[in-house]
């Protein structure tokens, strides 16, 4: 039997960064699929949640595992979709107006700026209030994964824009036995402005093990 162990959380640990940097993250991810084309046509899914509790990223939480016996899954794959929550709650690793270690903060980071692109072809634009689910595509069609650059971290890249989605360095090849690690990096996206704690666009990476 092969077995494909496949997509944990990380995020690196707190006592190597700087000021306003999270020392708890939780974020809550409903599926994941795989597209063998760099603009995420034609997905497969990898697997679903139907109960989705938030994770704490710092306990390295695994988030699915699969049996590649039933259906053969090697291939070499070049985009990546997180089905998720646009919701965090968060800690800041110091006191910096309302931010500290003591108090939990919930952010919403996909605003009405960001085009929310379902894996079924259709659209809509985030709102301030709800905990609305997104997808977050990782391709290596995209151009950058800085969050401040990739400003549409929720739709596929294009042939006409790449600046969609976020950067996937390299395909993800599956052959038999493979893990890899679906990275949120909220390093130094924590702010106090107007009297709120707020979470900035994370950054989003995938790294294979």
């Amino acid at each position: 039997m092969k077995w494909l162990w496949i997509f944990s959380i990380l995020l690196l640990t707190p006592e190597l960064r700087a000021a306003l940097d999270p020392v708890e993250l939780k974020a809550k991810v409903a599926a994941v699929y795989m597209s063998k084309s760099a603009y995420c046509t034609s997905p497969i899914l990898v697997f679903s949640k139907s109960n989705v509790l938030a994770y704490d990223v710092f306990g390295f939480p695994t988030l699915g595992i699969l049996d590649n016996q039933s259906r053969e899954y090697d291939g070499s794959y070049q985009c990546l979709i997180i089905k998720m929550s646009e919701q965090y709650s968060f800690r800041a690793n110091i006191l910096e107006g309302n931010c500290s270690m003591s108090n939990s903060h919930t952010a919403n980071i996909c605003t009405a700026s960001h085009t929310n692109a379902a894996i079924d072809g259709s659209s809509s634009s985030c709102s301030a209030a709800a905990d609305e689910t997104v997808y977050v595509y990782l391709s290596t069609a995209s151009n950058s994964n800085d969050p401040d650059v990739a400003t549409q971290p929720f739709s596929p890249p294009t042939a006409g824009d790449t600046t969609r989605g976020v950067k996937l360095t390299s395909p993800f090849v599956v052959n038999g036995n493979v893990s890899g690690r679906f990275i949120i990096d909220a390093t130094a996206r924590i702010n106090n402005i107007g009297g709120s704690c707020n979470l900035s666009m994370p950054k989003f990476s995938f790294v294979k093990e």
